[in-house]
Parts: structure tokens; sequence; C-alpha cells
């Protein structure tokens, strides 16, 4: 007859086996799930790109263009912030999944084109209702001032329905950021580009932004 120790022990493992292949299952969803979110984000950035060519190319009139990209810009921008709390969440409590830091990387690059996006209807329809902010961070150290900055950012959002984020980190080799880096000076984080000219470095309050914010609405 089996030892009770042999049983104890196979149960034991039997046991971290199951627990190994829910964990492994669940990370796998998460990742799928992050994969479909990233990708409906970069299609409807493609698409929104390809209107402004095709208004651009053929030269038609740009009033229904514009009212048009308006809303859908308004409601991509606001996923895709939600998107970002959501890889952050999801990558802290990963375990074994190795695909977070591609996803990261097509998220950001999806958020660029948001972000390009949402300046070029600023320029092509010469007006626009919302007013972006560009915002640095570190993610490769700890950086207690860009979680603050973060936290302060949430806030303005509250009470500015216009107000419409897009993070990036600043340690990342990818060529896109370090364009909008080096576009904006920026030496330090947090920082924050109010509107494609503005630029604030270091922790900023909410009062200090709001300044900006009323000058720039």
């Amino acid at each position: 007859m089996a030892s009770p120790y042999i049983k104890a022990g196979l149960l034991t493992l039997a046991i971290t086996l199951l627990g190994f292949f829910f964990i492994t299952q669940l990370d796998s969803m998460r990742a799928g799930e992050l994969r479909s979110s990233v990708d409906e984000l970069m299609f409807q950035s493609e698409s929104e790109r390809m209107l402004f060519l095709y208004a651009q190319t053929m030269g038609n009139s740009t009033s229904e263009l514009c009212e048009y990209v308006s809303k859908t810009t308004e409601a991509k921008a606001a996923r895709a912030y939600e998107l970002s709390q959501k890889i952050q969440y999801y990558e802290q409590s990963n375990i074994i999944n190795s695909e977070y830091e591609r996803i990261k990387s097509q998220y950001y690059l999806a958020n660029a084109g948001l972000y390009l996006n949402m300046r070029a209807t600023s320029k092509f329809c010469d007006s626009s209702p919302y007013t972006t902010v560009l915002f640095f961070y570190r993610v490769k150290l700890d950086c207690p001032e860009c979680r603050a900055q973060g936290g302060v950012l949430d806030s303005l959002r509250k009470k500015h329905p216009n107000l419409r984020v897009f993070a990036f980190p600043n340690d990342t080799e990818l060529p896109f950021i370090n364009v909008f880096i080096k576009r904006h000076g920026i030496e330090k984080v947090p920082a924050l580009v109010i509107d494609d000219s503005v630029v604030l470095q270091g922790l900023k309050s909410e009062e200090e932004i709001e300044e900006y914010l009323a000058a720039e609405g």
C-alpha cells in the first residue's frame, strides 16, 4: 500500500499543476483580450487616417469628414485611456505570459495614431472641442512622481470632459515616442505637453495645469 506521505505528495503536486493550468489559462485569456482591443484601436486609427488622406487627395468638402472624425475620435480616445489602465493591471498580475511587451508596444503605436489624428482634426478642420495632453512617464525605474501626476490627470479628466490624455513612457526605444520627446525637449519626467504647445516638466498640481487648460480653452 502506498505511503501516506507519497499520497500527500501526489495530491500536492496535482493541486499545484491544476493551479498552474488555471493561471496559464487566465493569463492567456487576458492577453487575448488585450490583443483584440489593441487591434481594434489600430484599425480604427488607420481608418481615420485614410479618411484624412482621401479628403486631401480628392479635395472633397471637409464638413462631413470633420463631424465624423470628431465623434469617433472622442470615443476612441476614451477607450484608449481605459485600455492603458487595464494593460497595467493585467501586466502586474501576470505570472508567465511573455506577450505583454509586444502588446504594450502595439498599444503605444495605436495611441500615438489617435493623438496625431486628433491634432490633425484641429488643423484640418480649423478647430477642435478637445484639449490634448501628452503625458510622459518612466517605467523601467520606479517613479513616484509619475504615479502622482497620473492621479492628478485622472482628477482633471473628471473635471474637464474635453480633456484627452495620451500617456507614453519616456524610457523605451520606440522611435515614434522618441520623436515626440525630441520635438518638445523633454528632459525629465513626469512631463506634460498641452495642445502641442505648452510644455510642463516635473510634477505639477491641478491648479498649475488648469491655468494652461483655461488658456487653451
